[in-house]
């Protein structure tokens, strides 16, 4: 959500309404739940006896199950044999490994310090966690993705501290004692693939750190600041494009902990959002309700959010355009899961079928419009049978009729049914959609098709999400008469979701990131006005194209070494798939040498040695 000083003022006076509603209880409890944490926290009483080397909380040694006491190097959970691969294995191996009146404190730690859910169930949650893909660098700009070996950073950070570590430094930050330099917090295990030695790896990890989120998390939950339930939230904040919102100092995710604490740090930037929250109006809980509302409105998906909204009002009918590759198709069947509450594990068994009754939710389907797409496909009429040498003529139901004619049966009024229209545009949508021109703006009112003898009729709970290519010139001719009907949403490329779908290649950091970068680049290359291509934003290449390189390069675990992209691998996506796409933008065009040198020179560009 782009922030201002006049939205955060008038999502500042709905908050309660905000925080009563449903589709952010999970924000909501995830904040309370933190909050409950932390005041378990602040009420222990920790210490260290050097002599011993041994912590003591509340007065009991802090030991084993056996007896013996844990280490206390640096890599004190690795030297113990604690960590353990997969997700929350090694925070359950610990807290077994610990007495019982530490386990629940161990896991609740673990849960918050890699963006697990607090229940059983142990879930890593994008919008949950403190640390993000970054592997090894000092600043978390890398992706939440909480899929595949991309959410290894989290769960390494989880099961690589100790819980008493991590009550000491979050005391030692709320009392003004802590030191980044002498901290017992691990970034991740001292792989070999990323680090020479442990002491390489402990001076790399202090330094990082220093950068990283998780300190400036422990410091905004332990003092009357702006805090933010996670990075996700955090990062939007601070990112934002009003001069008076953003926190520029830590726009590029790497400030140093020393200067994020300073007095003209966090703590100037939060007095500033405050004061524009007239001071009436703040109350005694205003640090709590702030953070809390920030977190809800920065981690909720707002496109998403947009699109739900017009999809519900109106006519109820929504196309997604923008250019190809953008994932339209994958937006709509999203959108799918959200209208219909389900998991996208889930969304096979609500695919519609008029013969099988409906589930408790609804239903849905998908259509691929293209040229000689009919009327009678889409609603229904007469269609020839040949028989051998007979030929007979029968009556016809389309699939959006059908859909129709279960919606509307009763005991379905409460049930959403979802089709979803892909390139809607390539078929002659005059033709096709016919007599719903009046249908889709006056829901529920009957209307006389051709061959039928019942009046058709679409009901309010039927919803359409058609998707198109803005580069499509059919888009031009797109009825105007049908146009005003929908709703439009434009879906652009999105660069950095390449390190979700690379998150199974283990592609090494630097070079991951470089990629990105460079993919990025080469959009911004092809927008500019000044470019002899002179093609424009529409023509930015979609992310799914610069996604074909996992096909030059094999899924492997974090337990191989990293894999590179190499400049073959550059030369082979260009050639097969993002070369042809300009081409075929280009049309006649390419006979241009001025064209044709500037796409040489982006090749060259584009081609060059990531690492």
């Amino acid at each position: 959500m782009r922030l201002t000083k006049e939205k955060l003022l008038a999502t500042w006076r709905m908050r309660k309404q905000i925080f009563n509603d449903s589709k952010n209880e999970y924000i909501i409890n995830r904040f309370n739940e933190v909050h409950e944490l932390f005041k378990k926290i602040f009420q222990m009483d920790i210490s260290y006896d050097d002599v011993r080397n041994v912590y003591i909380i509340n007065g009991k040694d802090v030991v084993f199950m056996d007896g013996s006491s844990p280490s206390t190097n640096y890599f004190s959970a690795k030297d113990d044999e604690m960590t353990e691969y997969g997700a929350f294995n090694g925070v359950i191996k610990m807290s077994e490994n610990f007495p019982e009146e530490n386990r629940d404190m161990i896991l609740k730690i673990g849960s918050l310090l890699g963006g697990f859910t607090f229940d059983d169930n142990h879930e890593m949650m994008d919008e949950y966690r403190i640390i993000s893909n970054t592997i090894t660098e000092g600043n978390d700009m890398g992706s939440l993705s909480s899929v595949g070996q991309s959410r290894h950073p989290s769960s390494n950070f989880a099961d690589n501290n100790y819980f008493f570590n991590v009550i000491s430094t979050i005391q030692d930050i709320r009392d003004g004692k802590f030191n980044p330099d002498d901290s017992n917090i691990v970034l991740r295990w001292p792989t070999s693939a990323y680090y020479t030695d442990d002491s390489q790896a402990e001076i790399s990890q202090k330094d990082a750190l220093r950068h990283r989120f998780p300190y400036k998390y422990f410091y905004m939950w332990t003092h009357d600041v702006i805090h933010p339930v996670s990075l996700m939230a955090y990062r939007d904040l601070v990112q934002q494009y009003d001069s008076e919102i953003k926190y520029e100092p830590d726009e590029e995710m790497n400030q140093d902990f020393p200067d994020f604490i300073a007095e003209e740090g966090w703590q100037m930037y939060s007095t500033a959002i405050r004061d524009m929250i007239p001071e009436d109006e703040r109350g005694s809980d205003f640090w709590e309700d702030i953070s809390k509302l920030l977190s809800v409105i920065l981690i909720q998906d707002q496109q998403m959010n947009n699109i739900q909204e017009l999809l519900n009002t109106g006519n109820k009918a929504i196309i997604l355009f923008g250019p190809p590759g953008t994932g339209k198709t994958y937006h709509a069947k999203e959108l799918v899961c959200e209208e219909l509450a389900v998991s996208k594990d889930e969304i096979d068994k609500y695919k519609f079928d008029d013969n099988s009754p409906v589930l408790d939710k609804g239903a849905w389907t998908l259509v691929q419009f293209h040229p000689n797409y009919t009327y009678e496909d889409f609603i229904g009429g007469i269609t020839p049978n040949i028989k051998g040498e007979n030929l007979s003529y029968s009556l016809k139901e389309g699939i959006f009729k059908k859909m129709c004619d279960v919606a509307a049966k009763k005991g379905n009024g409460e049930k959403k049914f979802i089709i979803i229209i892909d390139e809607i545009n390539r078929a002659d949508l005059s033709s096709v959609f016919g007599e719903l021109m009046y249908a889709l703006e006056y829901r529920n009112e009957e209307v006389s098709i051709p061959n039928f003898s019942q009046p058709f009729i679409i009901p309010s709970n039927v919803y359409i999400i058609g998707t198109m290519n803005s580069i499509d010139k059919s888009l031009v001719t797109f009825d105007l008469a049908l146009r005003r009907r929908f709703g439009f949403i434009k879906i652009m490329p999105n660069v950095s979701v390449l390190e979700n779908i690379l998150a199974d290649y283990n592609i090494e950091e630097s070079c991951l990131v470089s990629f990105v970068k460079r993919c990025k680049e080469l959009n911004e290359r092809i927008a500019s006005p000044s470019s002899r291509l002179q093609l424009g934003v529409d023509y930015q290449i979609g992310h799914a194209y610069y996604g074909k390189i996992k096909d030059f390069k094999k899924k492997c675990n974090q337990k191989e070494p990293p894999q590179v992209i190499s400049t073959f691998d550059l030369e082979k996506l260009w050639d097969y798939h993002l070369l042809p796409l300009l081409e075929e933008y280009l049309g006649n065009r390419m006979d241009d040498s001025d064209v044709i040198d500037c796409l040489y020179s982006i090749k060259n560009e584009f081609t060059k040695p990531l690492i």
